[in-house]
């Protein structure tokens, strides 16, 4: 893969993070903790779309599907660094919302990468046995 590809899968994920994490800010507390299905079908309506974006910049790049692991890697990089960083300054971000809210955005935000990892994983193992 080559740096541009990597800059590319880096930046996309930038992006699927901070989409994500604006989306939990704007809906979060008010409207997505109100129902565990509610919350849930975002969760996966989220991780959805992450994994669309992570299709658009590997076809968009076109990437092999046995190099996927690797980008879907650093596309995942800046969302879990991010992610990081939001869980340890929550409580300073969002001081009025309940402290269980710290424990929904941290999974909500998981459910999307176990996502984008078993899409990325399925993939290759279906490309390998193509190959033989």
């Amino acid at each position: 893969m080559s740096k541009e590809d990597g800059l590319a899968f880096g930046l996309a994920g930038f992006v699927a993070f901070l989409v994500s994490t604006t989306y939990y800010a704007a809906f979060g507390a008010g409207l997505l903790e109100t129902a565990f299905w509610f919350y849930a079908a975002n969760a996966f309506l989220v991780g959805g779309a992450a994994v669309f974006l992570f299709h658009a910049a590997a076809r968009l790049r076109h990437l092999p599907r046995r190099k996927r692991v690797l980008a879907a890697g650093i596309f995942a990089a800046p969302g879990l660094i991010g992610a990081g960083v939001m869980l340890a300054v929550f409580k300073n971000v969002f001081p009025d919302w309940d402290p269980v809210s710290l424990g929904r955005y941290g999974a909500f935000v998981m459910v999307g990468h176990a996502l984008l990892a078993g899409v990325a994983f399925d993939r290759t193992r279906k490309a390998a046995s193509r190959a033989r």
